[in-house]
């Protein structure tokens, strides 16, 4: 990596996975521009569990 540091499966799996989940929450920002309140809010509560999951995620990877 470029800052010198190595990476195990897990930690890539995790880097991809951190990738992945970043295109689903712009694609959601996208798509809520379209929708009435109510879709809005269900889709805002969609995006705010992929953050959480992947922040906890992310703590929890450090802490290893």
């Amino acid at each position: 990596m470029a800052w010198g540091g190595s990476l195990n499966k897990e930690g890539s799996d995790h880097l991809r996975n951190l990738r992945e989940a970043d295109s689903v929450v712009k694609f959601l920002e996208e798509l809520k521009r379209k929708l009435n309140d109510k879709e809005k809010q269900k889709v805002s509560e969609t995006i705010n569990i992929i953050v959480e999951h992947y922040t906890k995620e992310s703590k929890n990877e450090s802490l290893d």
